[in-house]
Order: C-alpha cells, then structure tokens, then sequence
C-alpha cells in the first residue's frame, strides 16, 4: 500500500485529471483538516491543476506531511520558455499562481529559465508549524513517488521507506540526528511463492514476490528509530541483521531466507553538527553537497543477510548551509545538478521535486532526500 506520506502523482492534461487531483487531496486532508482547511486545499488544487493545464508535462505531486501538520501539493513543468522569476513575487505570477499564493500557507516556488517551473504548497492545520525543531541539526524535505501506474505496474505492494530523526546526544557533542533509506525490489521467485502458500508441494500463483515486505520495513524503522544517538552507522546495520533473525513472525530467520532481500538497498546516516557517517548496502546514491563541491557517499556492496562483515562506513564533514542528497535507483548525477540548478537556498523538499524533474533516467519507484544543514540555526544551550 503506497504510504499517505508518499506522493501521489497526477499528470494534469485533461478536466478529468483535475478532478483526479481533487479527490486525491481531499483524500488525503480527512482525518487531518478540518472542513475550512479541506475547503481551501480544494480550491487550491484547483488553482494549481489551472496552472498545470496549460503547461508542458504539467504535473501535481499531494501527500499528507510525514509530521500530521497538514498537506502538501507540489507542482512542476518542462516549460521551454520559462524565464527568471519577477523580482516582486507579489506580482508577475499569473491568475491561478496568484490565487494559490493566497491559499496557502506555505508557497515556494524555482524556476529555471529554459527548463521549467516548480513549486510547493502547504496548507496546515490551525496552530500547526511545518518548521524543523529549534534543536533539529538538519532541515530536511523528501519526493517519494510510485512507478507510472502505481500499483496496476508492479502488481505488489509498495515498499520503498525514508524516515529522518533528530534526538539530544549523550556527552557534549550537542543534539544529532539518523536518517534511514529503503529502496524494496520485488522480484519473481517462484519457490519462495510456493512456500509462502504453505509448502509441501502446494502450487502457488508465480508472480512477483519479496521478504522486504511492509512488516519487515517497519521492523527495520523501529530498530533505527530504537538506536541511540551515538551508534555508528554500521553497528545499526548489524543491530537490523540480529534483530530480523530473531523474529520468526517475519519469515527471515535463516540465513538462505533472509538473503532474498538482498535485492533491496538500505543506507543509515548518522549526522551531528559537523559529520556525517554513513552506510549503505545495495545501491542507494548520494553525496555531501557543498556550494561548489560534492563529496560522493559510498560504501562496500553487501547484504542484509549476506555478508557477516560490518559494512563500511563514510565519514565526512559538513557545515553550515552544505547539504546531503540522498537518492534511489532510476536517477542520476543528482549531486551536480544539485549545484547546476542553484538549489542551495532552496527548501529541501522543493529542492527534492526539481532533482526528480530533472534527474530521473527511467520509470521505477523514486525517493528522494534532502537534508540542510542548520547548525547555525541551534541554541547554544542545545543538548
């Protein structure tokens, strides 16, 4: 099941996809505004599928906020003939942008001329803040979208996994953080299928089948989320091997069984203030992002339940400003476009959205993250 969190993604070419656009918004607002903030997100998608219409590869991005603040929609093109933004954003932005502007709560827009648009909009629930905690070390913002045609594509269910923390640290090193990434696979296996049904030469239906089910996802996030603040990277990776073993309810207690997740990509990245540490195992992607540098985040191949080494691990600087880009399989060179489209003053989240615009290769399952350093940004007496 594709998570509220993720983005829903609506190509915006017909009335029909805007009412598509509308349903799903308000899908995504019950339970989370109140009729008046529901109301007004309507009208806001309105706004912006207006917008999206008349645009080349016009499309909306809607979820729910990971933090229950309230809900997001995103909004990009491929313009050709896009030009620098006014410098009076009052003014200059067109009828239907003008009206979203007024609707939100949040409004972000980027263009960059010769290539397109984006933008991010938020309408939050009364007293709500979508601003990270005075202690956090990071800002952080996320994409993450299902393949073109959802689950009628991969005939499975959705299991790509993205979670950031900020937590105090023990001893005088200040507050930190852990961010996890999960890039699932599913993949025919016929004979795991047949066991699934119960074995015993009982014929089982082929078709797409893995263990890194959203059991043992959740399983993996309640680990990391468990880890104290100052557990490198790689002794979390291990503490995950130890605990799926032990849990026989997930299906993976044997070696054999649990290296049919192997297929699936996992990084942890421990950061404070200054450093980050980080490990992955699969084929996960990113960087340490500087103004005019970056410093690629890489690791030794392994697998969850593969290989019995500790994997290893990258330790890199980073300050105020500078940023990580963490990615999955299906984009590429998202670290320099990062520099190439001047996204270091941009809002991580928005940020994210112009890298899967521009930095997707081919179809798949996309999650991109963004996290800003803001060190600068915390109280001395943090910790």
């Amino acid at each position: 099941m594709f998570p509220d969190h993720g983005h829903r993604r609506i190509s915006v070419a017909s009335p029909d996809d805007i009412a598509t656009a509308r349903r799903i918004a308000a899908e995504r607002a019950d339970g989370v505004l109140a009729a008046e903030e529901a109301a007004r997100l309507d009208r806001l998608v309105a706004s912006l599928c207006g917008y999206a219409l008349n645009r080349p590869d016009g499309t909306l991005l809607i979820a729910r906020m990971r933090s229950g603040a309230g809900v997001e929609c995103l909004a990009y093109d491929r313009d050709p003939t896009t030009t620098e933004l006014p410098p009076d954003l009052i003014q200059g932005l067109g009828a239907d942008l003008e009206e979203a502007r007024r609707l939100a709560d949040r409004f972000h827009i980027h263009a960059t001329p010769g290539i397109g648009s984006a933008l991010l909009v938020r309408v939050l629930r009364p007293g709500a803040n979508d601003s990270p905690p005075a202690d956090a070390m990071a800002e952080v913002g996320a994409v993450m979208v299902e393949r073109q045609g959802g689950e009628t594509v991969r005939r499975g269910p959705f299991i790509d996994h993205w979670f950031v923390r900020c937590s105090s640290a023990r001893g005088p090193d200040g507050p930190c953080g852990i961010a996890l990434m999960i890039d699932g696979e599913t993949e025919p296996d016929d004979q795991a299928a047949d066991q699934e049904a119960g074995g015993a030469g009982e014929k089982a239906p082929s078709g797409p089948f893995t263990r890194m089910t959203p059991d043992v996802i959740a399983q993996v996030g309640t680990v990391v989320a468990a880890t104290v603040p100052d557990l490198p990277a790689p002794v979390v990776v291990n503490a995950i091997r130890r605990d799926l073993r032990i849990r026989p309810e997930l299906g993976l207690s044997h070696d054999p069984v649990l290296k049919r997740i192997g297929r699936s990509a996992l990084a942890i990245l421990r950061f404070d203030g200054k450093a980050v540490d980080y490990t992955a195992l699969g084929t996960l992607a990113g960087a340490v992002v500087r103004p005019q540098e970056m410093l690629a985040l890489g690791a030794r191949w392994a697998m969850v339940g593969f290989n019995p080494r500790a994997p290893a691990s990258v330790h890199l600087l980073w300050g105020p400003g500078d940023h990580v880009v963490l990615y999955t399989s299906g984009c590429a060179r998202l670290p320099a476009l990062f520099i190439h489209r001047d996204l270091h003053k941009v809002e991580p989240t928005l940020a994210a959205l112009v890298l899967l615009r521009d930095g997707v290769v081919r179809d798949d399952d996309h999650t991109i993250l963004v996290l800003r350093n803001r060190v600068d940004r915390v109280p001395a007496s943090a910790g």
